[in-house]
This record gives structure tokens, sequence and C-alpha cells, in this order.
């Protein structure tokens, strides 16, 4: 966050806390905010921000600012008191930046070296003759500005080449990266085409499957009713079979009851069996009493003989029906019998039936389980679907921007091709130099490592370590590694060396491949204060540098890379690294930053 901003220009992007001091100006050179770098570097950490001026800044007034964008420079004998400033386009004053303390102490060492001796004046017609030289190589696209040995000591001319070499690599990054752009974009085109069509796989697939959920949704309630009406009837045969053994059970009451009368029966059958018998020795003795009277008891024998008569046939007829009441009493035995059975039996079917009926609404509510879920995978599946469908038509812009970028990459190429680099990059002096210190520097490297194995002190297996462990409380963040005492011990008195032979280079490091540096040079090593802004440009050792030169100086296995980058304080700067082997295995690379100017 700022350290100040007026709350007016919320709509105005926020000055970022960064390592470098900015500044945003309104017309009038009022203060409108100033980020915490800023409050650092101007000693400003009591003043009221909604009273300064820009004459804060080492005495800047609104009238120096001229142009879209320049530098101006301080009175006095510091030399990095300088203000790059360019125009606020969106707030309608001034964007400045100062330098940061890597910088100053850069600009710093420049005014403090020995003074050249003074260039001869050069005639009208000389500077005329440079001029048209430099306008010809312009006109013609041509970055190779082709000066004689003896122009280049001239300050200005110095300048001038430094702008050209700064300009040539620049493009020369450019037509690599447009190479590299276009190399690609076939195959970006191609694996597209190949994501345009698995996508429309992957959505008729989907499609399929919601059909096919949908399907088996629709017979899972078929079934659910099937199941309902099986559940009903087995209900009503589970109520049927109760009633059928009632019905037996009231069936065997019965015959129980028969079989009671029966016996009764033949309880009377006995009496009457008895009173045919007495009745028959009756009807006997009256016709003895008969035959004694003689022809006076003649008609009353008659009676007694139909009397014995119907006593025989009364005692038949009990016979016959003690008989038939046997066989019934059997009967009723055997079907009261068949009755408690046929309870039994139905019985058990109500309880089989009860099972059943059971069973059936446990599955009944397992399809209807299933059914949600089935439900609930539809509708997951057809979010998938539409998802599938939107990725598809996705997939469908992306080949169309895919080839787009294709075209606009040849276009790129086509345009840096208009311009003519230099054959070598390496004919510029200072880039042969820092090629010549940075290989010699990278074997020293790589030999001392080797030493350093084979004498014990360290293991393969920790020099070349990838694991890092955050030291806490440190902003920005900072690692340890198993390698940094031995580098702490072994690098500066390689680095150093390099980073003093000349007053343009800026920094000599090591870097491993993930941009690692664990051990930065001396002036990058000032003890930790607490304050993020001086920390991160005063301490700059023991971190991992990202940006686009940092991951890749120590990545590379070529013979060497020369990059060039603005910084945060809007120097145009160059970096060549050189890989580092240990016994022919790649460590990192040896890096040098430097300026052609």
């Amino acid at each position: 966050m700022p350290a100040f901003e007026d709350p007016s220009l919320a709509c105005l992007p926020a000055l970022p806390d960064a390592p470098v001091a900015l500044i945003r100006l309104g017309a009038d050179g009022r203060v409108l905010a100033l980020n915490r770098a800023a409050v650092d570097l101007l000693d400003l950490p009591g003043a009221d921000p909604t009273t300064l001026s820009c004459d804060c800044v080492w005495g800047l007034a609104p009238g120096n600012l001229s142009g879209d964008e320049g530098v101006w420079v301080a009175p006095g004998a510091d030399p990095a008191r300088r203000v790059c400033y360019q125009l606020d386009r969106d707030g309608g004053g001034w964007l400045l930046s100062l330098p940061d303390a890597e910088s100053a102490a850069l600009w710093r060492e420049r005014a403090a070296a020995p003074a050249a001796a003074p260039a001869p004046p050069e005639d009208d017609g000389q500077a005329a003759r440079l001029l048209a030289m430099v306008g010809d190589r312009l006109a013609a696209c041509e970055l190779d500005l082709g000066l004689d040995a003896g122009h280049e000591d001239q300050p200005g001319v110095r300048r001038l080449a430094a702008g050209f070499g700064n300009l040539a690599e620049a493009i020369r990054q450019a037509v690599g990266l447009s190479l590299q752009v276009a190399a690609e974009v076939p195959h970006v085109v191609a694996e597209n085409d190949e994501l345009v069509r698995q996508s429309q796989a992957q959505v008729d697939a989907l499609e399929t499957v919601v059909a096919s959920t949908r399907q088996l949704l629709a017979g899972l309630e078929g079934l659910r009713g099937d199941l309902r009406t099986v559940t009903e009837v087995a209900a009503s045969a589970d109520d049927s079979a109760r009633e059928g053994a009632a019905a037996a059970r009231a069936l065997a009451g019965a015959m129980a009851a028969v079989q009671k009368s029966s016996a009764r029966a033949n309880d009377v059958i006995e009496v009457i069996d008895s009173v045919a018998f007495q009745t028959n020795i009756l009807s006997l003795n009256a016709s003895i009493e008969a035959a004694h009277a003689g022809p006076a008891g003649r008609g009353f024998a008659v009676v007694a003989t139909e009397i014995r008569r119907l006593a025989e046939r009364a005692a038949e007829a009990a016979r016959d029906v003690r008989r038939i009441i046997g066989e019934n009493s059997d009967a009723l035995g055997e079907g009261a019998a068949s009755a408690a059975r046929t309870e039994q039996v139905l019985g058990g079917i109500g309880g089989l039936l009860g099972r059943a009926s059971a069973a059936i609404e446990t599955v009944a509510g397992g399809i209807v389980q299933q059914g949600d879920a089935i439900a609930d995978i539809d509708r997951a599946v057809g979010q998938v679907a539409e998802l599938g469908r939107s990725n598809l038509e996705h997939a469908a812009k992306v080949a169309e921007r895919s080839e787009a970028l294709g075209a606009g990459a040849d276009a790129l190429h086509d345009c840096v091709g208009l311009f003519r680099l230099p054959a070598d990059p390496l004919r510029e002096p200072r880039h042969a130099r820092v090629l010549e210190l940075a290989s010699e520097t990278s074997r020293s490297i790589g030999a001392t490592f080797e030493e350093a194995l084979a004498q014990g002190w360290i293991e393969d297996e920790a020099l070349f370590s990838r694991d890092y462990a955050a030291i806490a409380g440190v902003e920005p963040a900072k690692y340890e590694t198993p390698f940094d005492a031995l580098c702490d011990e072994l690098l500066p008195p390689l680095q150093e060396p390099v980073a003093a032979a000349h007053p343009w280079i800026v920094f000599a490091i090591s870097a491993n491949p993930d941009g690692y540096v664990p051990t930065h040079n001396d002036r990058f090593c000032q003890p930790l204060t607490g304050d993020r802004a001086r920390d991160l440009v005063g301490n700059r050792t023991k971190r991992i540098f990202s940006d686009r030169v940092g991951r890749s100086v120590g990545a590379h296995t070529d013979p060497y890379r020369l990059q060039v980058y603005r910084r945060d304080t809007g120097q145009i700067m160059f970096d060549l690294s050189v890989p580092v082997f240990v016994h022919g295995r790649h460590w990192g690379g040896f890096r040098v930053g430097y300026t052609l100017d």
C-alpha cells in the first residue's frame, strides 16, 4: 500500500510498495501520492503529506519537467540525486521514480572513478558525417553502427553506440522469441484441434450418458409402480390367508362340537338299545305267559310277538345308528385334524406373505433411493454435459485465436526482420570482456566445487540439493539450503573480483537452476534492518529470483546467454550468464549484470 495518497485520487492506480521510490505530482507540482520507499529516501517520515510540493525532491521545480518524459539531475555533488519522470496521462500531472540504493551506489562509483582524458573537440564536418551515418543506418533499419575504433572513446559516441547496442540486442531477443512462438504455434493449433475433437467426443458421450440415465430412471419409476402393485396383492393375500386360518379354526370348533353331540347320541342309542333289550325280554315273558293262558292268551301272544319284532328292529336300528355315528365321529376327527393342519398351513402362508411384503417394501425403498441417486447423477451429468458444451465452444474459440496467434507471430517475425542486426554481438567490447570474465569464473567455480567434493567438505546430494527451507520473519522471502555454508565460504573470492573489475559491472553472482542465489556480492549483503524497502535492495542474498532473466540464467546450458532488460529503476541492463558444471553435471550458472553506457 502507498505511504500517502490523496483520497480524491481513488480512481487512479495506486503506487506500488516497491523498492523504487515513486511519486505522483499534480500539474501544479503538488505531491498527490508517494510510496514508502519515497518517504524513506527523502527522509519525510514526520512531514504532513498534504503540504508537500515537488521541491521536497531535492529542490525540483515544475519548470524542470518538460516533454513527455526525461531525466532531471539535481544540482550538487551527489550524482545519485536524479529523477526519471514521465507524463501521467491518467492524472494530468507527472510520475517520478528515484534511484534505489543499488543504482545510487553505481552512480556514485562512476563519479568516483578517475575522469577520462577530455576528447578532442569534433569539427562540425565530423559531427555532420556521424549524424548522416546514424541517419542512414536508422533509415535502412541497420542497427550495426559500425564506428571506427577511434570514435568509440568519445563520450557522446559511446552513448550512441550503447543505445544502438541496447536496441540491437532487444530486437535480437524479439526475433528469437518470435521464432520460438512461430515454432510453437503449429503444435498449439494441432493440440487445440485435438482438444476440440476430444471435447466434441466428450459432449457426445455425456449426452449418451444423460439419455441412458433418464431411461434407467424411467425404468426404475415403472418398477417402483409394479412393486407397489405386488405389495398390494401380497397384503391382500395375507389378509385372505388370515381369513382362511380363522375359518379353519371355526370349522375345527364346529367339528369338535359335532363330535360332542355324537357322543351324547351314543348315550341315547345305548338307552334305546337297553330299552329294546328289556322290551324283547318282556315280549318273551309275555309270550310264555300267553302260552300258559291257552286259547285265551293267543291274541296276547300275537301282540307279544310283534313287540319282540319291533324291539329287535329297534335294536338293529340302534346298532346301525351307533355304527354310523362311529363312522361320522372318525370322519369328524379326521376333519378336525385336517382343519388344524389347514390353519397351520394358512398361518405359515400368512407369515411368509408378511415377510415377502416386508422384503418387497425394503426393495421398493432401495429402488426409491436408487431412483433419487440416479436423479442426482442425471442432474450432475447434465451439468457436466453443459460444461462440456461450454468447453467445446471455448476450445473452438481458442483454436481460432491460436490461428490468429500464428498469423500475429508471422507478422511479428516479418516486422522485426526489417532490422539488420550485428552478425556477432560479441563485437561489442564489453560483451566480449564480460564473456571472458564469466567463462573463466564459471570454470573456477566448477573446479572449486569439485575440490570441495574431493575433500569431503560436502556431498553430491547436498551440493545439488533443490530443498529450500524458508527463513521465518524475513520479507522478501529468503531461504536456506544444504550448500549455503559452502557457497558463503568459497564464492566471494571468485565473485568479488569480477564485480569490481569495471565500474560498469553492477553485480557478478552464481545461481542454481531455480534462480536461487546462495551468496550475493558484498555490496548487496548489508545487514537486515527490518525495513522491507531497504532490505529488498540492500540484502539480496539467499533469494530466489523468478523474473524472466533470473529464472533462466542458472537453468540454461548454452555456451553463454546474453539478455537485455529494463530494471525497475528504468535503467537498461545487460545480463550475460555462463553455465557451471561440476564433474560434467550442470549445477547452475554464473551471471554478470552490466550496462553499455
